[in-house]
């Protein structure tokens, strides 16, 4: 099924008021919201992926995100937007021991980049970036915020995008565009807002990657949890706002 034609089939699960006009180009924007129309148990969500090759491994790794949610929350008039995390007790142990793991993952990812690769340089910047990190630290509620607002204003010195920037610059050198699943991409973007949560759902399109699939499965893990991170030089921040 090509990308079009994919487009126009998610689509019509929403039923007529969410189909374009025929001769109307379908539009990853389109399906902004998508993942949420089967909250919050998930039920139908496996026919989204019946259409794409191996579409169960896709379906796989998203339902987690239904069994997070809390039906409770869905029994009123107004229901969340989003897939919110944190309905589950965690020790500061776990997430530290989460943290870590995710380095390591990081770690092994950007160590599969040969020399030869498009990639090679940004992939040689990111292990060095990762070398760097000795510490990671678990805050207290709210601090994070903190750190995310001196952040926005540049006022530390140690803060680095630099792993975020090199993480979505070497998938984004592995994704093919013209395949059908690229049309669900602000779908999955729009699940929490997180690209990284986007990516690890995303994962099997990642050509060449496969050895690494669940490098980012510490941090879906945390984001189920309802923590963030914050990186800088030498640290990895974990924390809830």
């Amino acid at each position: 099924m090509e990308q079009q034609e994919y487009g126009r089939y998610c689509l019509a699960m929403g039923g007529e008021e969410f189909m374009p006009e025929e001769d109307e180009q379908v539009e990853a924007d389109h399906l902004y919201g998508f993942f949420q129309w089967f909250m919050p148990t998930g039920a139908g969500v496996e026919r989204v992926f019946e259409p794409i090759p191996e579409g169960r491994r896709f379906l796989d790794r998203i339902r987690p995100i239904y069994t997070m949610l809390n039906p409770e929350d869905f029994a009123g008039e107004y229901v969340p937007g989003y897939f919110n995390g944190g309905n589950e007790e965690v020790s500061e142990e776990k997430l530290r021991g989460l943290g870590e793991a995710l380095i390591r993952g990081l770690k092994d990812l950007f160590s599969m980049v040969t020399e030869d690769d498009e990639a090679a340089d940004i992939a040689k910047e990111a292990l060095q970036d990762l070398n760097s990190v000795k510490k990671v630290v678990v805050l207290p509620p709210g601090e994070i915020g903190t750190l995310e607002q001196r952040a926005m204003q540049g006022t530390d010195e140690e803060d680095s995008d630099a792993v975020y920037e090199a993480l979505g610059e070497l998938l984004s050198s592995r994704s093919d565009y013209d395949e059908a699943i690229e049309i669900l991409s602000e779908a999955y973007y729009s699940i929490a807002c997180d690209y990284w949560v986007a990516y690890y759902l995303q994962w099997p399109r990642y050509q060449g990657l496969q050895e690494a699939e669940n490098c980012l499965y510490p941090y879906f893990e945390l984001y189920r949890y309802g923590y963030n991170l914050h990186w800088t030089q030498t640290k990895l921040f974990i924390g809830k706002r």
